[in-house]
């Protein structure tokens, strides 16, 4: 009979390290941070924020421990997070090195913009890529849009992919947001043209201007903070918009708890992080049909889908909920128990028997 440590999982996780601010870090800490008993992991960060050489080092570094684990240690399983550029190029190494000690890998796909990233790459470079993935003992997609394009890339069989949506921890309960003087607009994320900061701050502008009175935007996040200072300045916004630096947990979780209407006007997605928390505190979006968005934003019952370069379909849905505070409390009760079965604790369930059925398949 196996002891309860032969049961169970030894994972080495490899991604972004766990203080790079972004989603996929995000993910990597929930799911550290809530591992069941019977599983394992050791993480190996392979990028940190700075310069090319602080980067260079942290890969080489990666690699090394990688390696050291992989000669040393009892290593059943390897969950590899990659998004799209120099990701992939640092992922697919680390690929080749598991298949040099003979290790099962899974893939978790996370890259907003690998749909575009892709197609721009010379043949032998896209065979590269398909190689990984076909490789790999599954590939974990964040939405069945984005399972569709690896199929379509890769050939692997439907049964390979498996659709695992972003993780989320679930606050208990929501603050009360009824009878609020002021309607407040929440954008968090990076500053950069994908994530539509400016976007935000010029449908807010659009606003009728009884309704600017009514309401405030706060946008915080990392990137070009200035940019969108300087835009707000010029609309002559100061005392109706607040653009914040990036926030810790906890101040993020203030803010949420303070907002009343998510905005996030993105050029691409894979799964915000940023829309899923939102929506688990109770607050209806306003975002794009991009990537996996359309599969848990649903137009006009948890929340509203709109062009992310409309600006005018962008401020009359901001219109809409700021007028409407019957329609914005529904929405937002609908968002919350859209995304309730996101939280983090039944996506372990998932997790784990992703990484059970790899094993029991036996090694390649």
């Amino acid at each position: 009979m196996n002891t309860p440590d032969e049961q169970s999982i030894k994972v080495i996780m490899v991604g972004p390290a766990l203080d790079v601010r972004g989603g996929v870090a995000s993910v990597e800490q929930l799911i550290l941070a809530h591992a069941p008993r019977g599983v394992h992991i050791r993480h190996i960060g392979t990028m940190r924020d700075g310069g090319m050489l602080r980067k260079l080092v942290v890969f080489l570094t990666a690699i090394a421990r990688l390696n050291f684990l992989l000669l040393t240690r009892r290593v059943d399983l390897i969950h590899i997070h990659f998004a799209s550029r120099a990701s992939t190029w640092r992922k697919s190494l680390l690929a080749l090195v598991a298949r040099w000690f003979g290790k099962p890998y899974i893939l978790h796909a996370h890259g907003a913009e690998f749909h575009e990233f892709f197609p721009k790459q010379p043949r032998l470079l896209q065979r590269w890529i398909v190689s990984m993935l076909r490789k790999s003992r599954a590939l974990i997609a964040v939405s069945e849009r984005w399972k569709q394009f690896y199929l379509n890339i890769s050939g692997l069989p439907s049964e390979h992919i498996v659709v695992l949506p972003n993780p989320i921890n679930v606050p208990e309960r929501c603050p009360s947001r009824r009878d609020r003087r002021t309607v407040t607009l929440l954008f968090l994320g990076r500053m950069e043209n994908r994530k539509g900061p400016i976007r935000a701050v010029r449908a807010f502008h659009a606003l009728p201007d009884r309704l600017r009175q009514r309401a405030h935007l706060v946008l915080a996040g990392d990137g070009d903070v200035e940019s969108v200072r300087r835009e707000v300045s010029a609309l002559g916004l100061e005392q109706q918009v607040t653009v914040l630096d990036w926030v810790n947990t906890e101040q993020r979780n203030t803010l949420l708890a303070d907002a009343d209407v998510f905005v996030l006007p993105s050029l691409n997605e894979g799964l915000p992080m940023s829309v899923l928390e939102a929506m688990s505190w109770g607050i209806p979006a306003v975002t794009s049909p991009v990537g996996g968005i359309p599969e848990v934003v649903q137009d006009g019952f948890n929340g509203f889908l709109v062009p992310p370069e409309d600006i005018p379909a962008l401020a009359n849905a901001l219109q809409r909920l700021i007028e409407d505070e019957p329609l914005r409390l529904q929405m937002g009760a609908s968002a919350r128990a859209s995304v309730e079965h996101l939280d983090i604790r039944r996506y372990w369930e998932k997790l784990e028997g992703i990484y059970r059925a790899v094993l029991s398949e036996g090694k390649p």
